[in-house]
């Protein structure tokens, strides 16, 4: 071992005195060969391997010189020579590549959140995500804006988690407890802060986040047809102002299985009356960023040319905003006015979605192939969801259409005359 106190590797270590390692404790030691030469920018502290380097400071062109602790491939302290000398070449490397580090103080995570929501590749998240995901970091960062990005450990998250599942005093607010799904949400959107964290040097690892067990979704409930026509009704005589285009919505809704969002951003150029069909997606915010093509089955193209008999001819869109004036823009939401129908249809807990399950039970209980549903859905495992949550209805379908099933003679019994 050299004289400097340099920890030496398996094939040079030699012992050191106790009274000599508490002296350079804390002091970063030249490294030096088994000849006792000095290796170029290695040092070592407290038993680790450090390379030296210069880095700029700042956007003015100040460079300063930098320790950086040396690992290996798998993250893990360099323990020879050999390896030092490696891992320290991978740094210069990624110094010409300008993808070393940061140096200086790691920033705040309520200061890098801001960072996070800057980056290209965030931004181009549909808007609907991009805002969930805001609302969810909104309370990270009420509770952890305090804290360095590299500081952020275990206890602080699963302290949050608590409080989320508990409810009660959260960051100055009174929050209703929440689910174990709503608490994994929350970390998913950490995790991607957090990554990008460490994609942009300010940490090595990402602290533990065990998702919790969720509770298995209840069953939903399917309206029936009679409840829908209820819904129909109770919507254009409840709402005064938009009750005939809720309708409508509501209709298309459940006879396309659009999804709310993707329905209200549908333009007449992509309804194709010749051929039967309407695109939906079409302007490339659909889930998946990808359009998907719906045949019309008869009660969506009666819907759809009634529609096309009394739209306004100034409007591109099927559902025009009723505030839009001279401008030609789509309705942003029928939410407020689902309200008002559905309590007086009688029916609290309908939503918009739901209307997506009555489209694709009804597809299924006529015997329609899982894949074709899932195609109109947009899902891209081939049927396996459609399956998962609507079999039953299929076998149910099945039975009853085998209890319809007679062909006209008795049972022949056997041993008799």
């Amino acid at each position: 071992m050299p004289c400097n106190g340099t920890p030496a590797p398996a094939d040079e270590a030699v012992s050191t005195s106790t009274t000599h390692q508490q002296k350079h404790r804390a002091q970063f030691i030249p490294v030096r060969d088994s000849r006792n030469r000095r290796v170029s920018g290695l040092y070592t502290r407290n038993q680790r391997y450090y390379g030296q380097l210069w880095v700029e400071v700042g956007t003015n062109g100040k460079k300063t010189a930098r320790k950086f602790p040396l690992f290996t491939q798998d993250n893990v302290p360099v323990r020879t020579l050999q390896e030092a000398k490696e891992a320290f070449e991978i740094k210069r490397h990624e110094r010409r590549e300008s993808v070393l580090p940061t140096a200086g103080r790691k920033p705040l995570f309520n200061d890098y959140c801001e960072t996070y929501f800057a980056k290209a590749k965030v931004q181009l998240k549909r808007p609907g995500t991009l805002e969930n995901e805001r609302q969810s970091i909104s309370r990270w960062r009420e509770y952890l804006g305090h804290a360095r990005i590299d500081r952020i450990n275990t206890p602080m998250i699963s302290a949050f988690i608590d409080k989320r599942l508990a409810g009660g005093k959260f960051c100055k607010r009174d929050l209703k407890p929440v689910s174990e799904r709503t608490v994994n949400l929350d970390l998913l959107m950490l995790r991607n802060v957090l990554k990008a964290a460490m994609d942009d040097g300010h940490l090595r690892e990402l602290p533990k986040m065990k998702a919790l067990a969720e509770a298995p979704a209840q069953k939903r409930a399917l309206i029936t047809p009679a409840e829908f026509e209820r819904l129909l009704n109770s919507a254009r005589e409840a709402c005064s102002k938009n009750g005939e285009q809720l309708a409508d919505y509501l209709q298309f809704l459940a006879f396309s299985g659009a999804r709310e969002q993707e329905a209200l951003r549908i333009k007449w150029e992509d309804v194709d009356l010749e051929n039967n069909r309407v695109t939906i997606g079409a302007d490339g915010l659909a889930k998946n960023w990808e359009s998907r093509t719906v045949e019309f089955n008869s009660q969506l193209r009666t819907l759809l040319e009634e529609m096309n008999n009394r739209r306004a001819p100034d409007c591109s869109w099927l559902f025009p905003s009723p505030q839009r004036g001279e401008r030609n823009q789509h309705a942003k939401s029928f939410r407020e006015s689902l309200k008002i129908a559905r309590t007086a249809a009688k029916l609290p807990w309908l939503g918009f979605h739901d209307l997506r399950h009555y489209f694709c039970s009804v597809c299924v209980m006529a015997g329609i192939d899982f894949m074709t549903i899932a195609a109109w859905l947009g899902h891209k495992d081939g049927g396996i969801l459609v399956g998962k949550v609507y079999g039953h209805l299929l076998d149910e379908h099945r039975r009853a259409a085998a209890e319809r099933v007679s062909f006209g003679i008795s049972i022949l019994r056997t041993g008799t005359s």
